[in-house]
């Protein structure tokens, strides 16, 4: 069964989950888990209009297709996964919403302000608190695993918020822009440091918290990195030899 991975998330649109949808249903039928018939009495539409819509006769409605997703049982996660509740479970996916603005040095990005939804597998959103994805802006001192233009997986747990010990952070760090760095939690005192300084802990930044909530500063943390790979000009030859 194929998969569809929606990973420019901004060009999804309804169109799209409909004609995935279509095409799910169409494969059923075909592969004899369901009949026509059979979706026509658990959508309450007539058999010939199922018929038209699973052979592109007749464009379905919105109310065509909610009816369809309910017969065959699918969410919006199933559609995004490619999958549905017969589906393999390890490649199911949650639909996390994605920040507007993105992370980094000049920008303060709101983080109930949404620019659109990213299929995420939902082993990797199992678990996390209010999950959110989030783009990296260019920083000359990112930690190792990240790069400017990464897709980040936030998790906003508040207790591990409170408490920062290993892994990488959002940090608002000052009224001009969030930072991805790493943070260590002192005595009254946060420390923040980033790649250059990492083994230099004289030189890790220290914000008082007297006063503060730490979840003011500390905004979340980094459970996945998300990197679209170099692509050649098009029509740049390989290297003599190479093969697929």
């Amino acid at each position: 069964m194929p998969t569809y991975f929606l990973g420019k998330y901004t060009s999804v649109n309804f169109r799209d989950l409909q004609l995935i949808l279509l095409d799910m249903a169409r494969r059923r039928v075909r592969n004899g888990r369901v009949t026509e018939r059979g979706l026509a009495r658990l959508s309450g539409m007539s058999q010939p209009h199922i018929h038209n819509v699973l052979k592109s006769v007749r464009e379905p409605s919105m109310e065509t297709t909610d009816r369809l997703m309910a017969a065959l049982g699918f969410g919006i996660g199933d559609l995004l996964g490619g999958g549905g509740p017969d589906r393999d479970s390890t490649f199911t996916f949650t639909a996390v919403p994605v920040l507007r603005a993105r992370i980094g040095p000049g920008s303060l990005p709101i983080f109930d302000s949404f620019g659109g939804y990213m299929p995420v597998l939902s082993s990797l959103a199992a678990g996390l608190v209010q999950p959110v994805a989030a783009r990296l802006a260019p920083d000359l001192v990112l930690p190792r695993a990240c790069a400017a233009n990464d897709i980040v997986l936030l998790d906003q747990n508040p207790a591990a918020r409170s408490r920062p010990r290993s892994g990488v952070w959002v940090i608002a760090e000052d009224a001009y822009g969030m930072r991805i760095r790493y943070a260590r939690l002192g005595d009254s005192r946060l420390f923040v440091f980033h790649e250059a300084n990492s083994a230099e802990p004289g030189e890790w930044e220290s914000l008082p918290l007297s006063g503060q909530n730490i979840l003011d500063i500390v905004r979340a943390r980094i459970v996945w990195i998300g990197r679209e790979m170099e692509t050649e000009a098009p029509g740049s030859p390989g290297p003599a030899g190479e093969g697929y």
